[in-house]
């Protein structure tokens, strides 16, 4: 069956009408937010109104804390009781209680290895206070994370010094070929610590080992007294295919990659178009 927005023929008529619905997960960036990085009115209404009605709003993204923040303020999880799964998974936040549930992170002595592996072809980043830390002088792709994540570049020679705290994420950016080859340098030589994958062709995202946005987000739901049999997930890229895949209802933007599209249960509209808007309605506040 060829899946088109608004169609969810193949759901049982109970999750059609979004009876055992709980829990909202949805992913930032190529879902909820449009491609200005906002989210529109239509959106935020709809999502307010479903938390009224009691579903559990979680954002589930690869963005930092502090720049998800703001989008969890517009649509009032803190009143409503939602959470933030940030970095990818290494950081749960309870946004009412403000406290993190949960926490992973890359050991400190870690940090001078991993530099080592990274080479002049490309670049290397971290977080120090509200900054993204990048060592080099900063180039089109520095300035594509800062402006995505609405933080300052703070530029230094010496990253292994000025990285001082164990880090939820490291990120790398450089040519798609040669950060292949890259990824699975890493992902060999720190097998039992570390894990590496590309959320784009140029950026490849660094964790610790077993982080993912599924599991995260499995565990936040079971602590919640709930099961993915009662979870809406939402997503476009690589790293929500999981969290997709394990989803009572899967629901992916026109725009998403072909594989998260194909795991869905629910294709919807883009995230240009109100996307997560538009199957919200249509399963929770139909």
């Amino acid at each position: 069956m060829t899946k088109t927005a608004f169609s969810a023929s193949n759901l049982s008529p109970e999750k059609r009408v979004g009876k055992r619905l709980r829990f909202l997960a949805a992913d930032l960036d190529g879902t909820l937010l449009t491609s200005q990085k906002t989210i529109t009115p239509r959106s935020e209404d709809v999502l307010i109104k479903a938390q009224e009605h009691g579903l559990t709003v979680i954002l589930a993204s690869g963005r930092p804390l502090y720049s998800i923040l703001p989008f969890a303020r517009l649509l009032q999880l803190d009143r409503h009781k939602g959470f933030i799964i940030a970095f990818n998974g290494s950081l749960v936040w309870d946004c009412s209680g403000h406290f993190a549930i949960k926490e992973q992170t890359i050991p400190l002595r870690l940090i001078p290895l991993l530099k080592a592996e990274v080479s002049e072809d490309f670049r290397i980043y971290g977080y120090k206070g509200d900054n993204i830390v990048v060592e080099g002088e900063p180039d089109e792709r520095s300035m594509y994370i800062s402006r995505a994540n609405k933080m300052p570049l703070l530029h230094t020679d010496n990253f292994a010094e000025t990285i001082t705290e164990p880090q939820h994420k490291c990120i790398v950016t450089g040519p798609p070929r040669k950060l292949w080859h890259l990824e699975r340098r890493i992902n060999l030589r720190f097998a039992d610590s570390l894990s590496a994958y590309r959320s784009e062709s140029f950026l490849l995202e660094i964790v610790a080992k077993g982080i993912d946005k599924a599991e995260a987000l499995k565990d936040l739901v079971a602590r919640l007294g709930g099961t993915t049999d009662e979870l809406m997930s939402c997503g476009d890229g690589y790293n929500d295919l999981k969290m997709v895949q394990m989803a009572g209802i899967s629901c992916a933007p026109r725009n998403a990659k072909e594989p998260v599209r194909k795991a869905a249960t629910f294709i919807t509209e883009s995230n240009d178009r109100d996307g997560v808007a538009v199957a919200v309605e249509h399963f929770v506040l139909c």
